[in-house]
């Protein structure tokens, strides 16, 4: 993921933009977690893209393509968390790194009933 001015260019590595967006997740109200599994393995396998714990990152012509596996937490409007989640996710990545985000794609892949 590449950002080029006058200056130079500025080259930032899928595992940065990754974290960034995984803080992110972990700090938004509703959301229990990345998902993490045999489906990622699957899909990376088939995709080629290489998959950070339920986040799946694109580069396209007119910005970064998100893809986030998510656990909700049960009780929650969901079409509500996942809304903040997508704000959340594209202001921290274009305020910490300056890239544009093109889409944000959000699969809910289960429900945490908080039982232990």
């Amino acid at each position: 993921m590449l950002i080029q001015n006058v200056l130079g260019k500025t080259t930032f590595s899928k595992e940065v933009v990754s974290k960034i967006i995984g803080k992110t997740v972990s700090m938004t109200e509703g959301i229990g977690s990345l998902s993490t599994g045999i489906v990622e393995s699957l899909a990376q396998k088939l995709t080629g893209n290489r998959i950070y714990n339920g986040i799946e990152l694109r580069e396209q012509d007119t910005g970064l393509d998100i893809q986030l596996s998510v656990i909700v937490r049960y009780g929650i409007r969901m079409q509500e968390v996942c809304r903040d989640l997508q704000e959340n996710v594209r202001a921290a990545v274009e305020n910490f790194t300056g890239l544009p985000i093109s889409t944000i794609h959000i699969k809910i892949e289960g429900i945490d009933l908080g039982t232990k």
